[in-house]
């Protein structure tokens, strides 16, 4: 066990000391990943209204993202019988997100499906960090900001 403290002990990188440090050393990345996620949304827009629906709705009221957010406003147990003997279960999907979703739209305006956005873009920021952090340690600073923007 003493052979795993100096892994975990090491600093978050070269010169890093403090939080700040951190988030300065991470930025290009972070803004890469930025870039390439506001890029994705214009796409979708632009898409979408050719269309004739909207982006807000591909978004927050489609597939997973109506179960999930079913879950936060009701709580488990619906299912939906697909006929075939086929039935969907709202007891497939993890509790963290709807958990989130329901606690931030309980102390905001925000609905349950607009809280998952939320939640889901803050998650992928801190995803696209962790990336970078990975790929910087693993293999340089340019492989860690190439990885958050990918």
């Amino acid at each position: 066990m003493t052979g795993l403290t100096p892994a975990l002990s090491a600093p978050a990188g070269p010169g890093v000391r403090t939080v700040t440090d951190a988030v300065r050393r991470a930025a290009p990345a972070l803004l890469a990943f930025a870039c390439v996620r506001l890029l994705s949304l214009v796409v979708l827009a632009v898409w979408s209204r050719a269309a004739g629906s909207s982006p807000h709705q591909l978004l927050s009221a489609r597939w997973d993202s109506l179960w999930y957010a079913r879950v936060a406003e009701h709580g488990y147990g619906y299912t939906l019988d697909l006929g075939g003997g086929r039935v969907h279960s709202d007891l497939a999907f993890f509790p963290l997100l709807p958990w989130l979703e329901r606690s931030l739209a309980a102390c905001s305006p925000l609905s349950a499906a607009d809280a998952g956005l939320l939640v889901s873009a803050l998650s992928s920021l801190f995803a696209a960090w962790a990336l970078f952090l990975v790929g910087e340690r693993v293999y340089g600073r340019r492989a860690g900001i190439a990885l958050a923007a990918l």
